[in-house]
């Protein structure tokens, strides 16, 4: 797991790129603009820089994933865990729209939202802002350790390793050091995949979730012409949360700056949008309904909901390719 970067991005470079302000400059010199939450309550932004931010050194912290810094140039860390997830899901959300535009249903478009909910969920976990959120999403790894030799030589690490970065990673996220280093852990335990398997933790529960047994799974993807002025918004916290509701979750995603996801995973026998009679509960419970999907082009109501939601549930940033973000009140 040594690796030589330092900066260390949680919303990786990839999908910064896919929003970024222009396409065709070289990638170390591409940006994004940035925006900084004036009103949460009345969806008002402040553009931070007139030019945009460097994508290269944004939205990312020195030896943020680092459990061991060996020197000024060599650590141990995270991110070859990342690395799968980050590199697929460019194709894979691809895949997810072409396919959302012929077909409702079928293998090929569950399976390319299970890709792009692998990697987006991934990026959920390991973003800083949502630290105690992943502990207590996780609560059940808390205290579980790797039983491979070498797999937990390296998890001992997250406690034992050199960390020169410790204090500054805790008073900039607000943590205590042991929710950092907890969180650590459940990174690894979630992400690592055991020598006597396929995969891991989080790639496992996906599949579950996108299918399961008395509960529905469902992808909205709405997709916009690629135009100035309707451009989709990204969180700094990296995923939005459409409904409070227990038994209905809604996650969306960006998946570009023309397109974003909406996956809604519905508890059948206790979702409260149609009433279940009591007698018909152990019957809903054995539904094997198949994962489906519903596409929007276009669709500028949805548009602004999503940057609107954007706007509000972002920690202090977001981010997106045009100066004025559609939907919402932007100060120059």
């Amino acid at each position: 797991m040594e690796n030589l970067t330092r900066n260390q991005h949680f919303i990786s470079q990839s999908e910064q790129r896919s929003n970024c302000i222009d396409e065709s400059r070289p990638k170390d010199k591409q940006r994004i603009y940035k925006f900084e939450i004036a009103d949460r309550e009345n969806s008002v932004v402040r553009l931070s820089n007139p030019d945009g931010v460097k994508i290269k050194k944004n939205l990312s912290f020195d030896d943020l994933f680092s459990f061991d810094v060996k020197s000024s140039s060599l650590r141990r860390n995270l991110e070859d865990f990342f690395q799968k997830f980050e590199m697929d899901l460019a194709p894979a959300a691809d895949l997810l729209i072409s396919e959302s535009k012929v077909n409702s249903g079928g293998d090929v478009l569950k399976g390319a939202a299970e890709r792009v909910f692998k990697a987006k969920l991934m990026g959920w976990i390991r973003n800083p802002y949502s630290i105690a959120r992943t502990i207590n999403m996780y609560k059940g790894l808390v205290g579980m350790y790797p039983t491979d030799p070498f797999l937990l030589g390296d998890f001992s690490d997250i406690r034992a390793g050199t960390k020169p970065h410790l204090a500054r990673v805790c008073a900039e996220f607000g943590v205590t050091i042991d929710q950092y280093l907890q969180w650590l852990e459940i990174l690894f335990l979630a992400l690592m995949t055991p020598p006597d398997d396929t995969k891991s933790i989080l790639e496992s529960s996906v599949e579950k979730i996108i299918e399961s047994k008395g509960h529905m799974g469902h992808v909205i993807v709405a997709t916009f012409d690629d135009v100035a002025g309707c451009r989709v918004a990204i969180p700094d916290t990296g995923y939005l949360q459409g409904t409070q509701d227990p038994n209905h979750n809604m996650f969306l995603f960006n998946l570009s700056r023309s397109a974003f996801a909406s996956f809604n995973i519905l508890d059948l026998s206790k979702q409260t949008l149609v009433k279940v009679p009591s007698h018909m509960k152990k019957q809903v419970e054995s539904f094997n309904i198949k994962f489906s999907a519903q596409h929007h082009h276009n669709n500028t109501g949805l548009l602004e909901r999503f940057n609107v939601l954007a706007a509000y549930q972002a920690h202090s940033h977001i981010f997106c390719a045009d100066p004025q973000v559609f939907g919402v009140t932007t100060i120059q």
